[in-house]
This record gives C-alpha cells, structure tokens and sequence, in this order.
C-alpha cells in the first residue's frame, strides 16, 4: 500500500505569459499540491532578475522560494506550529479565543489590534514579522518590544494584554521565546488618587446635564454603579420596578456588540428613589426586550458613548466640576455605598471579581465608632482652654490629661 503523503508538494518558476498573452512584468509563479489532492498555483510577486537590490513588490528568485517554502510549511500535515508565519499563528489564536474560549467581541478586537501591532513590525526589506516564521524568532526580539511598551509607560494592563497575544501566537512550550516576556504586575493604585464626585457635585452635574436623557445616565451611574457597556445595553425588562431592583446582565460595546457584561455575571442593585424617578419615563410604554436609553438618531439602537462622553465633559465644565471620567462616576457610588452597606454587598453590587478591588472604598468610610473606641483607649488631651485646636503656642502649659 502507498504512504499517505503529509507534506505539500511546490515548485517555483518564471512566467512570462497569461493565458496566451504575453505579461506586461514577468511574475514568481507557485505550483503546488497539497496532501489533500488540491492542485494549483498561485502568484508570488513580480520577477526581479537583476542585480542589486529589489524594488517594492518585486522578488528575487531566492524570495520566491522562501515564500514557496514557507507555504509547504504551514500546510504540511506533519508541521509543528513553529513552522507556520506569525501571520497564522495569529489567525489561529484569534479563532482559538472565539470558537473555543468564547471571548467577547471587544476583546478580540483589541487582541486583534495588538496582534496586528506586532506583526507590522520590520523585518528584512519589504517584509515584516508577520511574513516571518514563529521558531526563527528569538527572546530578545520579544523583550525588545516589551521594552518599547515600558518606556512608552504603557499600563501594566497593556504589558500583559501583549503579554497574552505573544504567547498566543509563539506557544507557551519550553523553548517558546514568549516565555521571556514577564508578567507585569499592577501598580497598587492610591485610594487616594481616587477620582469622584461628592453627591452635591453630582447634583450640580445634573443641572447641567444636556438633556432629560443625560440627566438620568449620570443618575443612574452615581446611584447604582453600571458600567458604560451596561447602561448602553439596559433594556427595560432590566428595570424592576415591582421589586425595586436593576439587573445588570449584559454589555454593549461598539467593537464586540452585545456581548454580556464584564465577568458575565448577573447582578442586581437596590433601586434607588431617584433612579426611579428618572429611569420611570424611557421604561414606560416601551416593550421588554426595547433598550431603556436609544439612539437619538437611530432608534432601537444603542446611544453612542463617544456623543455621551462629550457631553459629559461640557457638562462638568459649565458646573465647575474638577475634570474626571464618565466610567469614574462608578466611583462616586462605590464611596458612598461602602458607607451603608457592608464589603462583600458593595462588591456583589458593583460586580468586581476580586475583594481587593472593593476594598479601595473603604478608605473613604466614616467610622465614628472606632474613633469613639480610639479615644476611649488613649483619653482626650485638653490643654488651658477647652476645644484648643492647633499647634500649640511654645509657652503653653503642659497637657493634662481629660478627668
């Protein structure tokens, strides 16, 4: 019995003509067979025969069989991965995190982004890393780019999105030069650095607001805490008015669509006297399945984040307000949810995955009790005059101790 064959078959040669005419610039024409019986060919590029180096879109006659060799290689059955261009090795991960992994549109679309990133990269003459084979790469290569991220002072979550396509597209195995690339750790943000309006600010903001619309979006953000992608996605079966409760369970994102919301969690938050209040006209009237926030312009559509957004910053303009971000007004709900509400409901509430992440409010609340319980342990120092407050003058009296 004949062996099965597992590798493609492929010659390169010169073509001068195209069915019975002659060709305007002679081309590099691939033959090929492939192990499953497929017969073709395919054009590499126009012919360079001279000497010297090769103009753009022209191929000398070693190019052409680097190209044809390279081609065997990514459709050979017995090929290992490192044998593909990063071009596939690309194609594949993408696939991998959409068939398999099931990711989110606007996920793939930045992995995608950062992949396409990499590739565009330089290589030799007219080519770049993405016509480069996967195991001719090296670590240092790798770790030039992360470099380049880091002196850009790019965030430790841009490190480690790069940090993750990398290894898609050169495997994790023991002699993958991703391997090299370190994971990046975040950078323990500052409760203090915390950015949020206090709730007399939110109203100011809310005078301000462009519309009835915008005005209720700030209210709804400052109250319950939703994402963007969420409040975009909100439709009006979300809003139960019944029980009181807002149910956050899915996301819209212009790259990804409706795609569920971050983590892919359900939850719910109390609904509060004014998010009733607001949220009670673009719910009436309105199906289930209808968007609670639409489109201006196109209805049935979600509202567009970058016209809301620029509305928002006028807004905090013509109220005074220090500068911050749309997505910080979750922020503002967190710091003053932490103040009625125990942890682990705060983090239910404002769907973080991680305790640690919910912890940063605690910073901002007001504990009477323990600073009745601090002084209670140490007393209360009172100096000649009761109620003195301040540095106290050098020829003061000693501090007597509170009876």
């Amino acid at each position: 019995m004949q062996a099965q064959r597992t590798s493609a078959r492929v010659t390169v040669e010169l073509s001068t003509t195209c069915k019975g005419k002659a060709r305007a610039k002679p081309v590099w024409v691939m033959r090929y067979q492939l192990p499953s019986g497929k017969d073709s060919r395919k054009v590499l590029g126009r012919a360079w025969r001279k000497k010297g180096r090769p103009p753009r879109g022209y191929l000398t006659e070693g190019e052409a069989l680097v190209s044809a060799e390279t081609f065997a290689a990514e459709h050979s059955a017995d090929t290992s991965n490192g044998r593909q261009t990063c071009r596939s090795a690309l194609d594949a991960f993408l696939r991998y995190c959409s068939d398999e992994r099931g990711l989110r549109g606007s996920t793939l679309h930045e992995y995608a982004k950062i992949g396409e990133r990499v590739l565009a990269r330089p290589w030799r003459r007219d080519m770049t890393w993405g016509d480069r084979r996967v195991d001719t790469f090296i670590a240092e290569e790798l770790l030039a780019v992360r470099r380049a991220l880091v002196d850009a002072r790019r965030s430790a979550d841009t490190l480690n999105h790069y940090r993750r396509v990398i290894r898609g597209i050169f495997g994790t195995h023991p002699a993958s030069p991703a391997l090299a690339w370190a994971w990046q750790a975040p950078k323990v943000e500052s409760e203090g650095k915390l950015r949020f309006y206090t709730p007399e600010q939110v109203d100011r903001l809310i005078v301000e607001a462009y519309s009835e619309k915008d005005a209720a979006i700030y209210t709804l953000a400052t109250e319950a805490g939703p994402r963007l992608s969420e409040i975009r996605a909100l439709k009006v079966e979300d809003v139960d008015f019944k029980v009181g409760l807002v149910r956050l369970e899915d996301g819209y994102t212009t790259t990804g669509g409706f795609a569920g919301n971050k983590g892919r969690r359900t939850r719910s938050v109390p609904m509060s006297a004014n998010v009733r209040r607001v949220l009670w006209p673009f719910c009436l009237g309105k199906p289930g399945s209808a968007l609670v926030f639409e489109h201006d312009s196109k209805p049935g559509e979600p509202i567009c984040g970058t016209s809301l957004y620029r509305r928002f910053r006028s807004a905090t303009q013509r109220a005074g307000l220090p500068r911050i971000c749309l997505h910080e007004l979750r922020h503002t709900f967190g710091t003053q949810a932490i103040r009625g509400f125990k942890i682990h409901e705060v983090q239910r509430m404002m769907g973080h995955r991680h305790i640690t992440t919910t912890e940063r409010y605690l910073h901002y609340t007001p504990d009477t009790e323990g600073a009745a319980k601090l002084t209670a342990l140490w007393g209360e120092r009172v100096g000649i005059e009761n109620g003195f407050e301040g540095p106290r003058p050098a020829a003061a009296a000693p501090l007597l101790r509170a009876a």
